[in-house]
């Protein structure tokens, strides 16, 4: 964990009021105590994120939180996609072959041999 000023040291460009104020948006949810806020690894790479969104890309702070709600569902989305693939890894051949076979014909990359 490190402190708001070690992260602000770190992110160059960003200031302290723009950071409270991405805070205040929900887009950073870093833990607080007696001292202020701390930072964990997440929340750093999530700053960096929305320090080049904003100030690389020129993303302005009302279009962010949409755009980090995207990042957000498409993550989950990933996550979830492992899980099924995990999922099926550990079906019997029959099985993978045939959820394999079907989701390539769903998808359109095999439609020669969908037979419905």
């Amino acid at each position: 964990m490190i402190s708001e000023q070690q992260l602000i040291a770190r992110m160059k460009r960003l200031k302290a009021e723009v950071l409270h104020h991405w805070i205040e948006l929900g887009l950073i949810a870093p833990q607080r105590d007696a001292s202020g806020f701390l930072f964990d690894e997440l929340d750093e790479a999530r700053v960096a994120l929305v320090c080049d969104l904003h100030y690389g890309m020129g993303c302005e702070q009302e279009s962010l939180p949409v755009i980090m709600r995207l990042v957000d569902q498409l993550h989950e989305t990933r996550h979830s996609l492992r899980a099924i693939t995990v999922a099926v890894s550990e079906q019997p051949d029959d099985v993978r072959v045939a959820i394999t076979t079907r989701t390539r014909v769903v998808l359109g990359r095999n439609p020669a041999a969908d037979k419905d």
